[in-house]
């Protein structure tokens, strides 16, 4: 059972781009940071696939980038318990991390990050139907834009 991860400046690899990754059964949102750790942009919505395509295909994504760090959600019942869908994320990022050797993966919780893209979609007018790649992306961001902010306030407090 994974443990979700906060940033750490003993733990942290320095400037560079960052991807947050929001795993699902049957999409998996990217996002991806400037160089500089600040704002999470969408990148993709990748299909889950059980032959290892969709883990590839994030693997490319930090090399063709050159990303230092990757930032998975770990998603909790709000009880705390784990599910179906917070085995299938440890598993991911189990994956990502055989593939990536020495580039950390962080899991992170994300129990709301979903939850609030989707709000922010219906907010906006579009429905959860339409905007269902995007909300992937969208939660991916939210994941991402959080561990940014918080590894902004352990930097600037050091």
């Amino acid at each position: 059972m994974a443990e979700t991860e906060k940033p750490s400046l003993a733990e942290d690899p320095g400037r560079g781009r960052r991807i947050g990754v929001d795993v699902g059964s049957v999409r998996i949102g990217v996002a991806m940071s400037d160089p500089d750790g600040i704002l999470a942009s969408p990148v993709e919505t990748v299909q889950a696939a059980v032959d290892g395509s969709d883990v590839q295909r994030v693997v490319e994504l930090v090399r063709e980038n050159s990303v230092v760090e990757v930032v998975v959600g770990l998603p909790v019942a709000l009880r705390g318990n784990h599910t179906s869908s917070t085995y299938l994320a440890e598993e991911f990022a189990e994956d990502l991390r055989e593939d990536l050797g020495d580039i950390p993966v962080r899991m992170v919780d994300e129990r709301m990050s979903t939850m609030a893209a989707t709000q922010a979609f219906q907010a906006s007018g579009v429905s959860a139907k339409k905007g269902r790649k995007k909300i992937d992306q969208a939660a991916a961001v939210h994941i991402l834009q959080g561990w940014l902010d918080a590894r902004r306030r352990v930097i600037s407090n050091n």
